[in-house]
């Protein structure tokens, strides 16, 4: 019983720990990898995109607005070969408690976007920072 409630707070100290990090952090800085998997069809000459977005969850008919920009120009994959590039967004921004976040991911052909990137490759909003990780990973699918 001991050995149990040892573990319990263990875990509850590294929950508590993990949130603290993020409230002390005054910036939105958000780091990660984006991965073309290998099975995905060749492209050149694309531009991966990255953004980060702050919205208000207690404003629901306010759009979010946009922390920080990066592009990546001349990205390119070739199949067969996972296409793995780092990347860093919102170093200067400052973390607002009161805001969520999220990030979006894609590779574009001029306008159009051919490929999403998904956060640990699963469908839906990236959240992050507030609510999600600082470090992430980022699962880039072709669009339908």
């Amino acid at each position: 019983m001991t050995r149990r409630l040892d573990l319990i707070a263990m875990l509850f100290t590294a929950a508590n720990l993990s949130a603290d990090d993020k409230k002390d952090d005054p910036n939105t800085k958000v780091t990660g990898t984006v991965t073309v998997p290998k099975e995905l069809e060749t492209f050149e000459k694309r531009v991966l995109e990255l953004r980060l977005y702050e919205y208000d969850p207690r404003i629901a008919d306010k759009g979010a607005d946009l922390v920080e920009l990066v592009e990546k120009k001349d990205f390119h994959h070739t199949k067969g070969t996972d296409t793995v590039e780092k990347f860093v967004i919102g170093a200067k921004g400052k973390l607002r408690a009161d805001r969520k976040y999220y990030v979006t991911v894609f590779v574009l052909d001029g306008k159009t976007r051919t490929h999403i990137g998904e956060l640990d490759g699963k469908a839906g909003l990236a959240k992050v920072l507030t609510d999600g990780p600082r470090v992430t990973t980022f699962v880039v699918r072709a669009v339908k």
